[in-house]
C-alpha cells in the first residue's frame, strides 16, 4: 500500500474524516480505486507513450452529423447563473454561451476583443478607452451600444444589487468612473492606475459580460438570459442541465456554431462524465482531474491541455481561532510535502507554489526561497506558539474532485504536527453573507467565517483581482482576514505598476510578505484539462474552464 492510500484509509476510519460516499469519489479520482468506475488505474504520464484504456467498452464513438446537438458535462453550480451571482466554473459555462464579454482570454491566456474592438490608455494606466463594436444584437433583436457597456459595469458597481464583482474593483473603479463618450465609445476612469485593467474586465471575470439596458442580472435572469452570446438560451434545469439552439444573427460569422444546439450537463464529478464520453453520449468533459486525464485511452479521445493560475486557497483566519498566531501558520506550511503532491496525485499537473498568488505569473521572484516540508522545525514554532501538543480544527469546504484530494492531504500532513483536522465538506460552501467579517462558529461552512477552508479561485490573466479581494486588509473575499498595511501598499504597488520591471520589484515584497505572514496555503496552480472525442475539432476550455463551443466543428 502506497503511502498515500495509507492517509487516505486513515482519512476514512478516523472520527470526523470523509464520508464513505466522497471517500470513494476522491479515491476514484485519485486513480486508487479506479476500479469503481471501470478506469483503467495503470499507464504513463507522458501522453507520448502508449495509451491507458477507459473501462471496457469497445463500442465505436458515433460520428455526430454536422448540425446536430454538441453536448459538454459541465461542473455542478455552487450558484445561479446569472452575472451578480455566479461564482463557480459551472454557472461562468452556461453564462459564456449566451453571453459575450468585452474581450475573451483565449487557451494561450491572450485577449481576443469581442464585444470592444480595442482599448487603449495614454495616461499611464489610470484612464481607459474601449471603443465598441458595432452590429452585436442581443437575443431579442436590441443592437448592443456603449449604454449596454456602461449599464453592464455600472449594475455591478450598484452596492444594492450585491454583485459578487463589486469586490474586484475596491478601490479601483466607482460607478461614476464609467462614462460614455458616443454611441460606441466607453471611458473607464480608475481612482488609481491599473496597467492590467484590460484583464480585469474581460472573461476572466465571471461575470462582467454584457447585458442589456435596463435588464437586471440578478435573480430571473436564469430564466431569459438574454445575451449576445452564440447560443441562445432554450431551457434551464436546475441541478440537472442547459440546453441552447444556434444564434444565426450571431456577429462573428467565423464563429457561427456548426452545430444547431448545444447542451451543458451538470456532473457532480468529471468521471462519472468521462465514461459517458466513452459510449458516445458527451462529446466533451471540461475540469477532468490529472489521474484520471491519465487513464484516458487516447486513440479514442483527446486532452486538450491549459496553464492555469487557478488554485485552491488554503486559508487559516488571522483575526480569530487557533491560527492567530502566525507561527502556527508557518508550521502548518513547513508539513506539506508539495512536489510529492504535484508529482503524485496530480500526475504531475501542476506547478509547486509557495503560498502566493504570485508564484503563477511571469513577474515572480524566482531568488525567492521555496518552502519545503521540515517537520522539525514546524514542531519548534508550534512549542514556541505554546500549542506543543496541537489542537482541534475543522476543515471547512465542499465536495468537488480536485477538494476530495487536497483535504485528506492537509488532514494526514498538519496530523503530524499534532493537529487534529476534521474535514467537513458542505453544499452551500458559498452561501451568504459573502462579507461576514466578525468572528463567528463554524455552522453551515459559510466559508467567510471559517477557522480553516479551502477556497476555489479561477484563473486570472493578472493578480490583482485576487491581491484586492482575498489579501488587502479591505478585500471582501479575505477569508483569512489578513490584514496588513504594508502588504496592502505592496499590493497597491503591483497592482498600480505599468511595466514589467516595477511588477517584479513589487512582486519580490508580496511573494516575502506571504512566508513571513502566511494567511493563506497555496500548494500548486493547476493545468486544466478537457477530453474531447476524436472527431472534434475548435473546442477547448481556457484558464478559467469557461470552453470555446462556438467554433466546434466535426472533422
Amino acid at each position: 500500500m502506497s503511502e498515500f492510500e495509507k492517509q487516505i484509509n486513515d482519512v476514512v476510519s478516523t472520527p470526523g474524516g470523509l464520508s464513505r460516499r466522497r471517500f470513494i469519489q476522491g479515491v476514484a479520482a485519485a486513480g486508487l480505486g479506479a476500479g469503481l468506475l471501470g478506469l483503467a488505474a495503470c499507464g504513463s504520464d507522458d501522453d507520448s507513450s502508449s495509451s491507458t484504456t477507459v473501462g471496457t467498452d469497445t463500442t465505436v464513438v458515433p460520428e455526430v452529423a454536422q448540425g446536430g446537438t454538441l453536448r459538454v458535462a459541465g461542473g455542478k453550480l455552487a450558484a445561479a447563473p446569472t452575472p451578480f451571482t455566479t461564482a463557480d466554473e459551472g454557472s461562468l459555462q452556461i453564462l459564456c454561451a449566451v453571453g459575450e464579454y468585452l474581450a475573451w482570454e483565449d487557451d494561450k491566456g491572450e485577449l481576443a476583443p469581442r464585444v470592444a474592438e480595442s482599448w487603449d490608455s495614454n495616461d499611464g494606466g489610470q484612464t481607459w478607452t474601449y471603443v465598441i463594436r458595432q452590429g452585436i444584437t442581443f437575443h431579442d433583436g436590441s443592437p448592443l451600444s456603449a449604454n449596454d457597456v456602461v449599464w453592464t459595469m455600472t449594475s455591478h458597481l450598484n452596492p444594492d444589487n450585491a454583485s459578487q464583482s463589486a469586490g474586484k474593483f475596491a478601490g479601483i473603479l466607482e460607478a461614476d468612473g464609467v462614462t460614455k463618450i458616443d454611441d460606441f465609445t466607453v471611458q473607464f476612469s480608475l481612482l488609481s492606475a491599473v496597467g492590467s485593467f484590460p484583464s480585469i474586465l474581460s472573461s476572466t471575470s465571471y461575470g462582467l459580460f454584457i447585458f442589456k439596458d435596463g435588464e437586471s442580472g440578478g435573480e430571473g435572469w436564469q430564466t431569459t438570459m438574454n445575451g449576445c452570446g452564440p447560443w441562445v438560451l432554450d431551457k434551464y434545469t436546475e441541478g440537472d442541465r442547459t440546453t441552447f439552439t444556434r444564434n444565426d444573427n450571431y456577429w462573428d460569422s467565423s464563429r457561427t456554431p456548426s452545430f444547431d444546439a448545444l447542451e451543458i450537463i451538470q456532473f457532480e464529478s468529471a468521471e462519472a462524465a468521462v465514461a459517458q464520453l466513452v459510449t458516445g453520449q458527451i462529446d466533451a468533459v471540461v475540469g477532468v482531474t490529472p489521474a484520471v486525464a491519465a487513464s484516458i485511452d487516447l486513440s479514442r479521445a483527446d486532452l486538450v491541455k491549459v496553464p492555469s493560475s487557478g488554485h485552491l486557497a488554503v486559508h487559516m483566519r488571522n483575526d480569530f481561532g487557533p491560527f492567530q498566531d502566525k507561527r502556527v501558520r508557518q508550521a502548518a506550511a513547513l508539513t506539506l510535502a508539495r512536489q510529492d503532491y504535484v508529482d503524485g496525485v496530480l500526475k504531475g499537473a501542476g506547478v509547486v507554489a509557495n503560498d502566493s498568488i504570485m508564484d503563477a505569473y511571469p513577474t515572480k521572484d524566482t531568488s525567492v526561497p521555496q518552502r519545503e516540508k521540515d517537520l522539525a522545525k514546524a514542531k519548534a514554532l508550534m512549542a514556541e506558539a505554546g500549542v506543543a501538543d496541537g489542537f482541534e480544527v475543522d476543515l471547512s469546504s465542499f465536495a468537488r474532485d480536485d477538494i476530495n484530494l487536497l483535504a485528506p492531504f492537509l488532514q494526514s500532513s498538519l496530523g503530524e504536527i499534532g493537529i487534529k483536522v476534521t474535514v467537513k465538506l458542505a453544499d452551500s460552501y458559498y452561501s451568504p453573507p459573502w462579507t461576514a467579517q466578525e468572528a463567528k462558529p463554524v455552522e453551515n461552512h459559510i466559508w467567510l467565517e471559517s477557522n480553516f477552508g479551502i477556497t476555489n479561485w479561477g484563473h486570472r490573466g493578472s493578480p490583482a483581482e485576487i491581491l484586492t479581494r482575498a489579501f488587502k486588509s479591505t478585500g471582501d473575499w479575505n477569508a483569512a482576514h489578513y490584514k496588513s498595511d504594508t502588504f496592502d501598499a505592496a499590493a497597491d504597488e503591483y497592482i498600480s505598476a505599468t511595466t514589467d520591471d516595477a511588477r517584479r520589484s513589487a512582486s519580490t515584497k508580496i511573494q516575502e510578505l506571504c512566508l513571513e505572514d502566511t494567511p493563506y496555503l497555496f500548494l500548486y496552480f493547476g493545468t486544466q484539462t478537457a477530453v474531447v472525442r476524436k472527431g472534434l475539432a475548435g473546442f477547448y476550455a481556457n484558464g478559467m474552464q469557461q470552453f470555446e463551443s462556438a467554433a466546434a466543428r466535426n472533422v
